[in-house]
């Protein structure tokens, strides 16, 4: 029997122009209200692909999944590796509500096929990019299933693309602290966004006020770096390292 009398009807029908519309009226998975700009629907969608990419992709993926697993829905990691459970739980995850597989790269696709059929989202780091019917295969089960597959790493098909394109950390100044925070840019369809991912709880934050912009030579990430043409703030003059810098310094200035 041919589809194409009913998919023509359907097109005829009010609001319901393709695939996609369908699922514009099932309400998103919440995700954290400083991320949820992030995304068209306010929310991680339904039924569609998402990619994550970047610096801090793991971190911003994981931050996603959060609220989803507070409101007991079932998410699984696949080809993560293993990262700090610690970490994962002060980002904000249900660890009640999260599994994490330590999937080989070449076996990403058949488990996450397998665990579209139980998990409501499944945050993903591919080991291959699948073939054309592979990932025709996989979108179908997605829409079928109504659940989201988050990518860590770019694949045709994502309805939704966010990329951290800058990120600063902050908290350790001259080699002295801890970092407490990094301030994030990311892009999506909705525009260029800034937020703390994490903020000083380990949470997403707002950018407070007065912040400065996220600016790296030629557009790349900067790490927290240490000034070692400047001595600490006062209380450590008599720190050896700082000692050793100084004859470092009268060694290369005879050098010189």
């Amino acid at each position: 029997m041919s589809t194409a009398p009913v998919i023509e009807q359907l097109s005829r029908e009010t609001g319901i122009s393709t695939a996609a519309a369908l699922f514009d009226k099932i309400p998103p998975h919440p995700v954290d209200p400083v991320l949820s700009p992030l995304f068209r629907r306010g929310g991680l969608p339904r039924g569609e692909l998402v990619t994550v990419t970047g610096e801090l992709s793991l971190s911003c993926g994981l931050a996603t999944i959060a609220a989803a697993t507070r409101e007991q829905k079932w998410c699984a990691g696949i080809g993560l590796g293993e990262p700090s459970v610690s970490s994962i739980a002060d980002l904000g995850v249900d660890l009640d509500h999260f599994v994490n597989l330590a999937t080989p790269g070449e076996d990403w696709l058949r488990v996450a096929s397998i665990l579209i059929e139980s998990f409501d989202i499944i945050l993903v780091d591919p080991g291959f990019a699948p073939s054309a019917s592979e990932r025709a295969r996989l979108l179908a089960k997605i829409r079928e299933r109504r659940m989201s597959l988050i990518s860590l790493r770019p694949l045709s098909g994502s309805t939704e693309q966010i990329e951290i394109t800058d990120t600063r950390w902050s908290g350790a100044e001259h080699g002295h602290g801890r970092l407490q925070s990094c301030l994030v840019r990311a892009r999506s369809q909705t525009g260029t966004h800034r937020f703390l991912l994490p903020g000083p709880s380990g949470t997403p934050a707002s950018v407070p006020a007065g912040t400065l912009e996220v600016v790296a030579d030629g557009g790349a990430s900067k790490a927290p770096t240490t000034d070692l043409g400047t001595d600490p703030a006062t209380g450590t003059d008599d720190d050896p390292r700082w000692s050793t810098i100084r004859q470092l310094r009268q060694v290369i200035s005879h050098v010189g």
